[in-house]
Parts: structure tokens; sequence; C-alpha cells
């Protein structure tokens, strides 16, 4: 269900054409897929999508880990499955979005590869407020599109070697010692524009999470995310893991 209390159905029949095509280019790539959630809001459609069947072993990222949420150890269970995001702008009007997202079993957190995201901008009510009327002939050929980008997003991102390159990528700081965790998640929540509620809780987090490292602030400010109520508050607290270990490794 969606984490928004009010169920935003405008949200839902704007972006609609746009989720039943890119769900037509999932399934043209072949790929077993499973919807690991969806959240609708007034400002974006998000559709988290993980396979488990394209997975890999992360041992560097996830070995001094404990997920904040159970305690179970990553060094026990190192796997992070491949995945990916869709999302529809500002209901439904702007533009369609995949982003390759990776998921780490022992708690589920996610991490979006926001520097790998495919863009295409549709043909959506904003357009339709100008001086051009879309014929339909031009908008089924968008969404033929929208389809054809997604199943070449998808056979990329799924690729077992996108994935392990995506982790060796991360793994390359994610190891860098976090000596002042306080100081670190103080400066990592003013460049990312964190709220004090939302710093605090990432300090709780890097705390439970026992990893004293960049890659601990980046697990930190994903599970953190799982907990925000607000879908687009998560959405982009997740969005910015990945410059948060950036951050914390060249402290």
């Amino acid at each position: 269900p969606p984490r928004s209390t009010l169920f935003p159905y405008t949200t839902l029949f704007r972006s609609l054409d746009v989720l039943l095509a890119a769900l037509d280019g999932v399934r043209q790539s072949g790929v077993p897929v499973q919807v690991d959630g969806c959240d609708l809001t007034e400002r974006r459609m998000y559709v988290r999508v993980v396979c488990e069947q394209v997975r890999v072993l992360a041992p560097v990222l996830l070995h001094g880990y404990r997920s904040p949420f159970t305690g179970a150890a990553g060094a026990d269970n190192p796997v992070v499955f491949s995945g990916f995001m869709l999302t529809n702008s500002e209901t439904g009007c702007g533009a369609f979005t995949l982003v390759p997202r990776l998921v780490v079993q022992v708690c589920r957190n996610g991490m979006t590869i926001i520097r790998d995201a495919m863009r295409a901008v549709h043909l959506g009510e904003r357009l339709d407020e100008g001086v051009v009327t879309w014929s339909g002939n031009t908008r089924d050929k968008t969404l033929a599109l929208i389809t054809a980008k997604t199943t070449d997003a998808v056979g990329t991102f799924l690729n077992p070697s996108y994935v392990q390159n995506a982790v060796r990528e991360l793994e390359k700081d994610a190891g860098h010692p976090v000596t002042d965790p306080q100081e670190t998640v103080r400066v990592v929540s003013q460049r990312l524009r964190f709220t004090d509620a939302q710093q605090a809780d990432i300090l709780l987090h890097f705390i439970r999470g026992a990893d004293a490292t960049a890659g601990g602030v980046m697990h930190a400010v994903t599970s953190v995310a799982q907990t925000l109520p607000d879908a687009d508050a998560a959405h982009d607290m997740e969005a910015a893991a990945v410059r948060a270990l950036d951050i914390a490794a060249a402290l």
C-alpha cells in the first residue's frame, strides 16, 4: 500500500498509461521480477522492482554491517539483489524515469544508482496546456518508445555484470573508517539538507548498524529512508545515500 494516508487517485490515473507501457517493457525483457513496493503521492508515482534471481555477493560492503531492524549480520548473508525504480514525476506530466536499484537482502535497504538513470519525457497534461494538440498517434508512439527503452534498460540493469560492477564501485570507498560518527553524520546531513530529526535518526541507525565506515553511513541513510512515512521524503533520502557514502569517505 502507498505510504500516503490520502490515496491520490489523480496521480494514478495520469500515470497509468506510462506505468502500463513500462511494465510491458519489463515483460518483453523476459527477466523475472517482483514488485517490491509502490507509492503514490501528489508529486510522483514510485514502483520498486527487484529481481532476486540476479544477485551478487558483497562481502566488503557488508562485512561489518548489522541490520538496525533485526540485528542480523551482513557477514552471514552478504547478498545484494538487482532491481530498479520506476518513477513518473509531477503527477504524470513531466518525465518517466527508470533508475537501477540494489537491494541488500539482510535489511532490504535500497541503493539507487542515480548516475545511470534512464529518463524519458512523455506527453502529459502539462504539455497539453500549450499551443500544440498532441495526436493519438503521437501519444501511442511516445508510449511505445517508453516500452522499448524500458526493455533495453532492464536488460542492462538486471545483468549480473552490471550489478557486480555497481557493487564494486560502492566498495571502493565503503571501507573508509569513520572516527567521529557524530561529526560525520552532521556534515553529511548538512550537505544533503537532511532535517535535524533525520540527522538524529541516521546517527542512531549508524550506531545500531555497527559499521564504523563510510559504507555504514550509506547503510544508515538507506535504512532510515525505509522508516519515513512520507514517500517523497523517503525516495529523496534513498536517492542521496550513495552521495552520503562519497561525502563520508572524503572526510
